[in-house]
């Protein structure tokens, strides 16, 4: 069913940096952060219509194990370990993120205990979100836990026997869908226990989930048998479609588009999208020998996937260090050259995950091997030279005929407004949050990477078309004008790093 689109390496889609792509910024670092570097125009970074943009990196949260952007309350939530070696204090919990200003607002530190006693544990993985707010998460080897913004502990409690491998957000409302060796398990998370209300057991030691929670539908991953089996939520029951997989390695993410009907799943070097209506690969994306493919979100507003892929290799030998940020055209399953270099992401202390906020106008890459959570921003397409209307008298050139000037007069201002903005929503100067003021995550804790394209694909047909199809932006950038807000910045002590970015080709100002 697959077509060939020919195959092409990370290396041949990516823009190289020149040796002075940094040229023509002006830095200036408050603390001790690391900075964010934004190619100036004209030298090999993304313009308008190119590249998604770095545009912050936060090292508040720890070390992230998983995000979730809430898709109702809109808060970013963040699982998390400690980072070895810190002297502040254990990040391990759950924090809870303003994806607009990148302060953290609140953080759960405490989680129920195997023994029943609440402890500081991390925050392994994150199943789904809650009704309005706040999300279920993993703790432990077999502990489910709920909590929301503002929570200083979750709730819930630990499961006995085989420890949970796999959990997602069930199709019933409260409760989590997981997957412990050969047992398919829906639990309900209470106050101070989980429970399990339905089981399964499958043919095999089942693998990774999607559940389509509007059609009741649960993918589980059958990585001995290499196929997808489907379970229907009314009865629990596999309902007998099944997908089989190809030759390769074993699925280690699934991820739904249920508006597509398309079920993302990641096989090491190659990510595959396969069709649930035909049962059949459409498509599939291959990496450069030493990366491989960590973790897929898919936002249907925009009708886009965007994928983090790790580089597992030991440069110079095997990898070249440099991870990915990869997007794709859900539509017609085929890569978009809009994605960035994710420079120091790899695989080597943990996986990166990605999230998006409704409508692909922000995007964020967790990263444990830096203990990194960094916000991308998508590229704006260039605003089009303002023109008369044909109903407006146009103004006359100064050196057309019968256009004088007064005799030893000095021209006046040109119509259509005063000279160039000197106000600081025009000085081109932003600051890109690093962190929370003074203060860290609001508790008293204190606070604690050019352009590219996918990798080779091959691909086939497209599929329907989405029914909103909108690229806006839901404005959840992460910048703000400096020399309105530098001042206030400063007085809070805020961590953050300010840079001048050249808007006119030119030399940057003094």
């Amino acid at each position: 069913m697959t077509a060939s689109l020919g195959t092409r390496g990370r290396g041949d889609v990516l823009r190289p940096r020149a040796a002075g792509a940094l040229a023509g910024i002006t830095a200036v670092v408050l603390g001790a952060v690391a900075a964010v570097g934004t190619p100036a125009a004209g030298a090999g970074g993304p313009t308008g219509g190119g590249a998604y943009e770095r545009t912050a990196r936060l090292t508040t949260v720890g070390k992230p194990l998983d995000l979730l952007l809430h898709p109702e309350s809109g808060k970013l939530y963040v699982g998390s370990d400690t980072v070895a070696g810190t002297t502040d204090g254990s990040r391990a919990g759950v924090h809870v993120v303003d994806p607009a200003s990148g302060n953290v607002l609140s953080s759960v530190r405490m989680s129920p205990g195997s023994a029943g006693v609440p402890a500081q544990l991390p925050g392994k993985r994150l199943a789904g979100p809650l009704p309005g707010d706040g999300v279920h998460y993993l703790v432990g080897l077999r502990g489910i836990a709920a909590a929301r913004d503002g929570d200083t502990a979750g709730r819930g409690g630990w499961l006995t026997g085989t420890s949970i491998t796999q959990a997602r957000a069930g199709a019933r409302p409260g409760t989590v869908v997981v997957v412990r060796g050969t047992r398919l398990e829906e639990v309900a998370v209470g106050e101070t226990s989980v429970t399990v209300e339905r089981s399964l057991t499958l043919p095999a030691v089942g693998g990774p989930l999607a559940v389509d929670t509007a059609a009741g539908q649960i993918w589980v991953t059958d990585n001995v048998g290499g196929l997808l089996r489907r379970v229907g939520s009314a009865d629990f029951a596999p309902d007998g479609e099944e997908i089989t997989l190809g030759a390769g390695t074993a699925v280690s993410f699934l991820e739904w588009d249920t508006g597509r009907g398309v079920l993302w799943a990641g096989r090491g070097s190659v990510l595959e999208a396969y069709d649930i209506a035909s049962g059949e690969l459409a498509a599939s994306f291959g990496a450069e020998p030493g990366d491989t493919v960590a973790d897929v979100a898919v936002d249907p507003r925009s009708g886009r996937a965007f994928a983090v892929w790790q580089d597992w290799g030991d440069p110079p030998a095997e990898g070249d260090g440099v991870g990915q940020l990869a997007v794709y055209d859900t539509a017609t399953l085929k890569a978009l050259d809009v994605g960035a270099e994710l420079p120091g992401v790899h695989g080597q202390l943990g996986t990166s995950t990605v999230a998006v906020a409704p409508g692909g106008g922000t995007v964020f890459v967790a990263s444990p091997s830096d203990a990194s959570l960094t916000l991308f921003s998508a590229p704006v397409a260039p605003t089009p030279p303002a023109s008369p209307s044909p109903s407006e008298p146009t103004s006359p050139s100064p050196s057309a005929p019968g256009s004088p000037e007064p005799s030893g007069g000095t021209p006046g201002p040109a119509p259509g407004g005063p000279g160039p903005d000197t106000g600081p929503a025009g000085s081109g100067t932003t600051v890109p949050v690093e962190g929370p003021a003074a203060g860290g995550d609001g508790t008293g804790d204190p606070a604690g990477s050019g352009g590219g394209g996918a990798p080779g694909t091959t691909g086939g047909g497209s599929l329907p078309a989405p029914a909103d199809g909108s690229l806006a932006s839901t404005g959840t950038g992460a910048l703000f004008p400096a020399a309105a807000g530098t001042a206030a910045l400063l007085a809070a002590g805020t961590t953050a790093v300010l840079w001048r970015r050249r808007t006119d080709g030119g030399d940057p100002p003094p």
